[in-house]
């Protein structure tokens, strides 16, 4: 019976090229990629519906006290090659918010509520400001990643968002039309975890593979390859996070 994996296709990860098709294809695994909102991902993986899954660590922390999942791997972030992602906030060009505490009561664009870059890094903001997400923003504008979240600041049907420093940069129109008001640095990149009821001998391969594996096309990705698990930083994280959600 083939092994499942379900990953999160908003990361870019590169499935369908010939070295993860010969990988996957030899280990007879699975794969199955979501789209847009990640809820579905993570309710398959609270059913243990998959012996592996590539995902943002806000869906993580939904399965962080699941003894049958374990993190085999941190996504390496391809701008630097550290196992962290920076986030910038953005407001239109001609906006005259100056600071991220005259947000309050304004629209955010997210992509969705798992997202790394555009929810927990707002997430995390106003809960240093004292404050909670829902509350603080008066909604929460759901668009396409990433680019769709520039284009609602620009259009006028959000008044901000976070993105993912990287891509706000490949776009040298991005900095005419909006401007950055803050950031958040070294947030956990995305995790590639295992289900702890998969063979020890497949989990080990998978392993080594994300271990070796560097993508084909070195310009379009947003990560370059895999790390061992970043333990460190990810449980801080989750532990912050925790505080901001309950």
């Amino acid at each position: 019976m083939a092994a499942t994996f379900l990953y999160d296709a908003n990361l870019r990860l590169e499935v369908g090229s010939p070295e993860w098709s010969a990988f996957l294809e030899a280990h007879d695994i699975l794969a199955c990629g979501y789209h847009g909102d990640m809820a579905p991902l993570t309710k398959q993986l609270e059913s243990h519906m998959a012996a592996f899954s590539y995902l943002p660590v806000l869906n993580y922390f939904y399965l962080r006290a699941d003894p049958a999942y374990e993190p085999i791997a941190s996504a390496v972030y391809a701008a630097d090659g550290t196992t962290g992602i920076p986030s910038v906030l953005v407001v239109p060009a001609g906006s005259d918010v100056a600071d991220a505490g005259q947000l309050r009561g304004k629209r955010l664009a997210i992509a969705h509520r798992y997202c790394t870059t555009s929810f927990l890094a707002p997430l995390l903001m106003v809960h240093g400001l004292g404050g909670r997400i829902d509350e603080f923003f008066s909604e929460l504008v759901i668009t396409p990643p990433y680019e769709g979240q520039v284009e609602a600041v620009v259009t006028g049907s959000a008044d901000a968002t976070f993105i993912q420093e990287d891509v706000w940069l490949k776009d040298p129109a991005n900095s005419e039309r909006t401007r950055v008001i803050t950031r958040m640095d070294h947030l956990p990149t995305p995790l590639f975890i295992a289900n702890r009821e998969a063979p020890l001998r497949l989990r080990s391969a998978v392993r080594d593979f994300l271990l070796s594996y560097g993508p084909a096309e070195k310009e379009s990705v947003l990560f370059s390859g895999f790390a061992p698990y970043d333990a460190a930083a990810v449980e801080e994280t989750l532990r912050i996070t925790e505080e901001a959600i309950a």
